[in-house]
């Protein structure tokens, strides 16, 4: 499994791509302008168009812990 790379605003977690010019990316940020600011800080703001959606709860067969993370880490509101 790939590593994440973090940035200065947000930490990018993982990326599925299909076999069209439409893809997902798993972020981890404090809000979605965190997100914008650190698109923009790798450049990538010309080449993507992008729209973001909250998730509350990731789960994936490749999870390696039996540790529940729970984004955010104090409650359960974004």
């Amino acid at each position: 499994m790939e590593q994440s790379l973090k940035g200065s605003y947000a930490t990018f977690l993982q990326t599925w791509v299909g076999n069209d010019d439409f893809f997902f990316c798993h972020w981890i940020a404090d809000d979605e302008e965190q997100i914008y600011k650190q698109i923009e800080a790798w450049e990538l703001d010309g080449i993507i168009n992008t729209l973001i959606h909250p998730m509350h709860r990731f789960m994936s067969a490749y999870r390696n812990s039996d540790e529940i993370q729970q984004f955010p880490e104090s409650g359960d509101k974004w």
